[in-house]
């Protein structure tokens, strides 16, 4: 239990007035009738680019989902603090609107609805016209109206990515982005990120 291993690739400030942008304290985490993770301690900055890696039932994904209020994770000790304020006992949509954006492993988009529609529900009405504009170099391989669920695995981690990234939300959490797919994503650099990752 806890064999996580954390690096920072990038450090953002670190002034003695500047106070992380998420505490996580003393966090227990239990999954079913697992307890997952005992005890973990986490900050980070305004600007901090960190990677968590570690074997297989460690935690990693736990960690994301505790922290992004989703189930099964469930927290029985311990706290999350992000922008000062405690979000411990917040839903995953009340944590959202905060400004935490999550890249799910799976489950990531709804397959039901077309490409525009899903990146409407993530980025407002001009989601589309947004992820173009960004990502030009895959706007070609994503018709508008084509169904989400008509995509390869690739191709659903493309828009996941920018549903993620493009929201105007402080922190991202992406669990195993680049799992299963050969393109290498570049978290923006004004953006606050947490990646989980195999690497």
């Amino acid at each position: 239990m806890n064999n996580l291993e954390i690096t920072w690739i990038r450090q953002g400030a670190r002034a003695l007035d500047v106070r992380p942008l998420l505490l996580v304290k003393s966090l227990c985490v239990r999954v079913g009738v697992r307890q997952v993770l005992d005890s973990i301690d986490l900050e980070v900055y305004e600007g901090d680019h960190v990677r968590i890696t570690g074997p297989n039932g460690c935690g990693k994904s736990t960690l994301l989902n505790a922290i992004a209020g989703i189930a099964p994770a469930k927290i029985e000790g311990g706290h999350v603090h992000f922008q000062d304020m405690d979000i411990t006992s917040w839903s995953s949509h009340e944590r959202a609107r905060q400004g935490i954006a999550y890249m799910r492993q799976v489950d990531n988009i709804f397959p039901s609805l077309t490409i525009r529609e899903n990146l409407i529900m993530a980025l407002g009405r001009d989601g589309y016209e947004q992820f173009a504009q960004v990502f030009p170099e895959w706007v070609g391989d994503f018709p508008p109206n084509k169904r989400a669920g008509q995509l390869s695995g690739g191709q659903r981690k493309k828009v996941a990515w920018g549903m993620t990234v493009l929201r105007n939300a402080p922190l991202i959490l992406a669990d195993e982005p680049e799992a299963g797919v050969a393109h290498r994503f570049e978290p923006p650099e004004t953006k606050t990120y947490i990646m989980v990752t195999h690497q």
